[in-house]
């Protein structure tokens, strides 16, 4: 069993932000109640660098913002940004606080069942350690076992964690040894101050903040469990699943889905790559 600590949760907690190209709900594609407001594709997401994050200017940026500002600009929609912790994309979403979930949620069949999804990212899970690190931990494997580990609560992390401290327990080992936090950020520093050992997140998240640290966090071993990320709509609501589906198709055709990822340098994540 993993022991797991919950560090200062912040579900529900959000700040709206807004943006776009000024259109007239006449372009609009859809409408109420297929989005909740006339001429708007309200988004729940999530700082969660570096597919998201805030600018030097406060507002948030990276591949996904991007990406959603550019679906709703194909449905003749304005871009409403709604932040939440990760934790509580999911819960807002059900709560009719925004459209759509854009914010790295990994594709799972525990997610499609209450959410229909339009893929637009693969990513991987990495693990990032301290410089300080004397070699011990050498990727997501059992070198992890007995181990302190960071992850952020209710991401793919912490997931993974849990089922490698089952096999560590299997093989006679130590179980992993977890603490959750709201965002990445709080995990690096975690790591880098030595309260923990590892950060277990996607591999662009590590990858983001190595250069961030300048140095004093890095990733170690290569990426596992390619799996997509996706934009999240509640099962019910297949009007706008398709909308965004048939939106998505249009900027892969027109190329503007690929300059995008050009933009931010995850070209290798195209979802459009079969291998």
């Amino acid at each position: 069993m993993v022991a797991a600590t919950s560090v200062a949760l912040l579900t529900g907690c959000s700040t709206g932000s807004s943006e776009a190209e000024k259109t007239s709900t006449a372009d609009a594609k859809v409408a109420p109640p297929t989005v909740l407001k006339a001429g708007t594709l309200t988004v729940c997401t999530g700082d969660t660098p570096p597919n998201i994050f805030y600018d030097e200017n406060n507002e948030l940026q990276g591949v996904e913002i991007d990406l959603a500002k550019a679906l709703a600009s194909e449905l003749g929609l304005t871009t409403k940004l709604e932040e939440y912790a990760f934790s509580g994309l999911i819960p807002a979403m059900q709560a009719k606080q925004c459209d759509v979930i854009m914010g790295s949620l990994y594709i799972k069949p525990e997610r499609e069942k209450i959410a229909n999804f339009v893929p637009y990212l693969y990513s991987g899970t990495g693990v990032g350690v301290s410089k300080k690190n004397p070699g011990k931990i050498t990727g997501f494997d059992e070198s992890l076992c007995g181990a302190k580990v960071v992850a952020i609560t209710g991401a793919t992390g912490g997931n993974g964690a849990e089922e490698l401290s089952k096999k560590c327990a299997a093989d006679g080992k130590k179980p992993v040894e977890l603490t959750l936090v709201d965002e990445g950020t709080a995990a690096v520093q975690q790591v880098i101050n030595g309260q923990t050992e590892a950060f277990i997140d996607t591999s662009e998240i590590m990858s983001f903040y190595e250069k961030q640290s300048k140095g004093e966090f890095r990733m170690v071993g290569e990426p596992s469990d390619k799996i997509r990320i996706g934009a999240a709509t509640l099962k019910q609501n297949t009007a706008l699943n398709t909308a965004l589906d048939d939106a998505f198709k249009t900027l892969v055709d027109s190329g503007e889905y690929r300059k995008v990822l050009d933009k931010w340098g995850v070209a290798s994540n195209d979802i459009t790559k079969t291998s």
